[in-house]
């Protein structure tokens, strides 16, 4: 049951699944006191976090659909990802997919599932982008990558008002730092944005500040600024790609942000869709009472995450309809 809190924004309440609340109670006895103990500025403790989000995010066994591997030269250097479902061809509607975990974890590999799940949703392919990750790449190099690869797919002959960008936790961030970007650019924002659980605040204010309210299951706003500091070393947090709360207006594309009730994130996606709407843009957040952290990777045992996915569809098929409607 969704209930209005204010204009585009919606609280998700449903019946927690048994599912789900095995997977809080694993993920508070495992998952969170592993990522406060691990010492990221070592080669060891970054080994031991980017293990645990390869179990967080294949332990759900989805499905997946065939991919083809990218490597190839863009308008900004290397382009590296891959599709999924297939390759579109000149005109055909796609999304580009970025990945998160901290800046520091993961790739196209660890989120094939959830993607290829998006991609058959949606009946488009999936370029899921490839970045170099921290604490070996430092900012701005995974911008950087982000960027080349939508200039990239631009530059193959796609339209911008072909392509949905969507991304998760740092992932969603780096799509939202990719619209201050092409703005800066002039060039033309995606047709939409989704995000689901996304970074806005990089300093972590703002969800050290929510933690008060919510016991997140599987990191605290402490643990969350450590992780994303090994990206941020020596860079300006007012630097528009990391400020992007600063980066609002009209011209953006329209979002919508998911986020789990419960994760100290919570509080970015609801500032961040408050300050969009009031600069003009149009954003849409749903909370999802009592879920955790990225839950829609888990729609293959998870009944929130597949009702969660199905909000999705009806966001991008209102987009669609829009979009084809005569002026």
């Amino acid at each position: 049951m969704a209930e209005s809190t204010g204009a585009g924004n919606h609280v998700v309440t449903v019946p927690r699944s048994l599912t789900a609340r095995v997977t809080i109670w694993a993920s508070r006895i495992f998952v969170r006191p592993t990522l406060w103990l691990l010492p990221l500025h070592t080669s060891a403790g970054v080994r031991g976090y980017r293990l645990t989000q390869i179990i967080a995010c294949r332990m759900w066994l989805a499905q997946t659909l065939p991919h083809t591997r990218v490597d190839a030269a863009g308008p900004l250097g290397r382009t590296v990802g891959e599709w999924v479902g297939g390759r579109p061809a000149t005109g055909d509607r796609l999304i580009y997919f970025v990945h998160g975990s901290g800046y520091i974890s993961c790739s196209p590999w660890t989120h094939r599932g959830l993607v290829s799940e998006l991609s058959r949703r949606l009946s488009r392919p999936v370029f899921a982008v490839r970045y170099r990750l921290a604490p070996k790449y430092r900012f701005p190099a995974a911008h950087d990558d982000v960027l080349n690869g939508y200039l990239w797919l631009l530059e193959r002959g796609h339209r911008s008002s072909d392509i949905i960008v969507m991304g998760d936790s740092a992932g969603g961030h780096l799509a939202l730092g990719l619209c201050a970007q092409l703005r800066e650019l002039g060039v033309e924002q995606p047709a939409a944005l989704v995000g689901f659980s996304s970074v806005v605040d990089p300093t972590w204010q703002l969800a050290q500040a929510h933690t008060k309210k919510v016991w997140d299951q599987f990191v605290s706003g402490r643990t969350g600024r450590r992780i994303m500091h090994t990206y941020l070393i020596g860079a300006d947090h007012h630097d528009p790609r990391l400020a992007v709360l600063d980066t609002v207006g009209p011209d953006l594309p329209p979002m919508l942000l998911q986020v789990g009730g419960s994760e100290v994130l919570a509080s970015d996606s609801e500032h961040y869709a408050t300050a969009l709407r009031a600069a003009g843009g149009r954003c849409e957040i749903e909370v999802w009472s009592g879920m955790f952290h990225v839950f829609q990777m888990g729609y293959p045992r998870i009944s929130e995450a597949r009702s969660a996915l199905d909000s999705v569809e009806r966001f991008i098929e209102n987009i669609d309809m829009n979009n084809a409607a005569p002026a």
